[in-house]
């Protein structure tokens, strides 16, 4: 295969691209929507007054989607099987030899669901093999143990930036501040509410039964970020070059979503030094390095995700795809990287805005999972 899933439309999403300009509805039948060996990641919106949804569904391709009528921005990921070279993975053109400090590619390959590899994740020599299929690709109680009786999903869809709007009505839209100051337990029962059953059905236009909404899970929050590291994502983006493969910070003290330092270490600021959409120094700051991929992975609010030292990280070593130990990604791009424990359970990742060690994709650290100022969270959905 090799050629990534069609992404799942859930209900009344619409398909988007970018004309340079403003983000407009994509033909779903024609390469216009996608192409991941450009760094076009796939993206769609949701709507919530209905009858826009009703119009901006009709509409021909091209129509141009007013944001604000927009409430939730999407990415997709397709399922894949990776692989690791060595320690550090293969070099791409115009990145750095590969270290600890400035890791190289992953192998990727995409497959449908047909197909669960099951291999180390690790290879030595030249020729890729002993592929894994992350678990995050699956649907069900098991799937971080056994995949035996679950669901295996074609692609999971990440929320574009971190959450925004107020935990009572959620978003995630771009150049907005983001929602904080509340604990997990609340973001999981928010999130789980609002974007699911008859609420997700009328305030975001998602309909039926194969799908579910979520906080991020720790396992997602690795799909992503080795699809970044990867001839796919910002890695393979031939307009960065060596210390700018790594994705760039947003720096900004505000906790605006999707700004851009215009670096991966720039010092915190006070301002919105470049917004999302400005080529290169704004885009860098996402996981494509095009306006295509998802921001508010390096910097800004820690990120809370669904990973619990009670449930699948007693072990000391976590869950192979996550981004935490089993691959031996910790420390990479100099990440920091401290487990949970019993006293600090949960798993916050991303890091802050202050442009140290404690910021980064790879970056994953303990915390209690009660609300704080400078921690926020973001979605996946599951759809099958």
């Amino acid at each position: 295969m090799n050629e990534p899933n069609v992404p799942k439309l859930v209900g009344d999403m619409i398909p988007v691209t970018y004309n340079g300009t403003n983000w407009v509805k994509a033909d779903i039948n024609k390469n216009n929507w996608y192409d991941y060996n450009r760094g076009v990641w796939a993206n769609a919106v949701t709507i919530k007054d209905t009858a826009k949804r009703t119009e901006y569904k009709n509409a021909t391709v091209g129509t141009t989607i007013d944001l604000s009528y927009v409430n939730l921005m999407l990415v997709w990921i397709p399922r894949y099987s990776y692989t690791l070279r060595q320690s550090y993975g293969y070099q791409i053109d115009g990145a750095s030899t590969p270290s600890i400090n400035t890791p190289g590619a992953f192998d990727i390959k995409f497959v449908d669901t047909n197909t669960t590899e099951t291999g180390s994740g690790k290879y030595t020599g030249t020729t890729p093999s002993n592929y894994y299929t992350p678990s995050s690709f699956c649907w069900g109680n098991t799937c971080d143990t056994t995949r035996s009786g679950n669901t295996e999903l074609p692609g999971i869809w990440i929320s574009k930036f971190d959450l925004t709007g107020t935990i009572s009505a959620i978003t995630s839209l771009p150049n907005q501040i983001t929602i904080r100051n509340y604990s997990a337990s609340t973001f999981i029962n928010n999130i789980k509410s609002q974007i699911n059953g008859t609420t997700g059905s009328s305030n975001y236009g998602l309909s039926g039964t194969s799908y579910d909404t979520h906080m991020i899970k720790n396992t997602e929050w690795g799909a992503m970020a080795y699809l970044s590291q990867s001839k796919y994502g910002k890695y393979g983006n031939s307009n960065y070059t060596n210390a700018n493969k790594e994705i760039y910070i947003n720096n900004y003290t505000g906790f605006k979503t999707g700004c851009s330092g215009g670096s991966p270490n720039a010092s915190q600021s006070n301002s919105c030094q470049y917004t999302y959409d400005i080529e290169t120094n704004g885009t860098g700051a996402s996981t494509s390095g095009t306006i295509y991929g998802i921001y508010d992975t390096s910097g800004g609010a820690f990120t809370q995700v669904a990973g619990n030292y009670n449930d699948l990280y007693k072990n000391g070593t976590g869950v192979k795809g996550d981004a935490i130990n089993l691959d031996g990604t910790a420390g990479f791009y100099g990440d920091t990287s401290n487990f949970v424990t019993s006293s600090y359970p949960w798993f916050r990742r991303g890091g802050g805005y202050d442009a140290t060690s404690a910021s980064g994709i790879f970056h994953f650290s303990m915390y209690t999972g009660s609300g704080t100022s400078f921690t926020c969270t973001r979605f996946a959905i599951s759809t099958w």
